[in-house]
């Protein structure tokens, strides 16, 4: 779904049949999705192709920065970072900076952290090419030796969204599996000694520290666990501790000496008021706490974790086009596209994990 919607929305720029086309784009995928085994079968040393493509791509990725000059994009992602940085290191407030189109930086503190050593490389699309580095490392270290980890990486690769990721210096896809690595990590926990907790807790808010729509994947995550007895209220509330005092550490640099103007101008400002309504983010919050009484088992935590964001991002679309109309919201740009690619990882891990 979230590549016929890539699809449907660029090849309309370029041909009047957009429909046909992005239909056989999104068959030519699942077609691949469903012959897995065969693929398999027939390519003994796919771990090794799979490592030459993913080399290839990133040399892809690499002249595409050069050939693509990150000025002529109307997509401002690499912008607001460069300015937040900017502003950092004048001394200014850094949630007043504005993109070369005029947005304010929207994302969390911990966000811009890991983007601070592409922003002194001077190429934020390398953060790009780190998503698919990061979602292979991660798929190797924690689903070993499955030959669906170099099929579920390929699909990445070839998918729309991503493509879209790396030619537009986004890092959604980057963002979501360090929040996915995070999600793994608490469930692979049998048991919660102080230690454990806090260590959890503080991973949970650097993660938090970036999207705040993550949220959805822990809510789920720990109901499941509190319902499966698999964590105590105590424990959940150490790690909550922990998460809160964490989360509010990474704001500490950049508030400092500032702390009235980041009052008036902040992130969940800017992303209230961007995105849709309190009312309607507070009932997707309370979705995830139904999702994670329906879980039955861990993975199921991963396939709700992404039909939540899915839903979540799409009725943000709905929200727009009922406001403003399909042409300006979709087809004009003015709801971000991008968004969808938030659900991606935990999507492709629950296949992974089922397979």
């Amino acid at each position: 779904m979230v590549n016929f919607l890539f699809a449907l929305k660029y090849i309309a720029r370029i041909s009047p049949y957009y429909v046909s086309l992005s239909l056989g784009i999104v068959s030519f995928y699942l077609l691949f999705w469903l012959k897995r085994e065969t693929i398999i079968k027939k390519i003994p040393g796919l771990k090794k192709l799979t490592i030459f493509i993913l080399s290839t791509f990133l040399l892809f990725g690499l002249i595409i920065f050069k050939l693509i000059d990150v000025e002529s994009l109307n997509v401002d992602r690499w912008s607001v970072i460069t300015s937040f940085w900017d502003n950092y290191f004048k001394g200014d407030y850094v949630y007043l900076a504005k993109s070369n189109v005029g947005n304010y930086p929207g994302p969390m503190p911990f966000y811009f952290i890991l983007a601070l050593p592409f922003y002194f490389l001077k190429e934020l699309g390398l953060l790009s090419l780190m998503g698919a580095i990061a979602f292979y490392y991660f798929l190797e270290k924690t689903v070993k030796l499955n030959p669906v980890n170099h099929i579920v990486l390929l699909l990445s690769l070839i998918s729309l969204p991503y493509l879209w990721e790396v030619v537009c210096r986004s890092n959604v896809f980057f963002n979501g599996t360090i929040v996915l690595a995070v999600l793994v990590f608490f469930n692979n926990q049998n048991t919660f000694n102080a230690k454990k907790a806090i260590l959890t807790g503080s991973l949970i808010g650097l993660v938090l520290s970036t999207r705040n729509v993550f949220v959805i994947p822990f809510i789920i995550a720990f109901v499941y666990a509190m319902k499966s007895k698999k964590i105590t209220l105590k424990e959940t509330l150490l790690i909550g501790i922990a998460t809160v005092i964490t989360f509010g550490i990474t704001f500490v640099p950049f508030i400092w000496n500032h702390f009235d103007a980041f009052l008036t101008m902040n992130p969940f400002i800017i992303q209230s008021s961007f995105l849709m309504p309190f009312k309607f983010t507070l009932f997707f919050i309370l979705t995830a706490f139904v999702a994670g009484l329906y879980c039955k088992t861990e993975n199921e935590v991963y396939l709700y974790s992404g039909i939540v964001l899915f839903c979540t991002i799409a009725f943000y679309f709905i929200y727009w086009i009922y406001l403003l109309g399909y042409q300006k919201t979709f087809v004009d740009s003015f709801a971000d596209i991008s968004y969808f690619i938030l659900c991606l990882p935990f999507a492709l891990y629950y296949l992974v994990k089922e397979n």
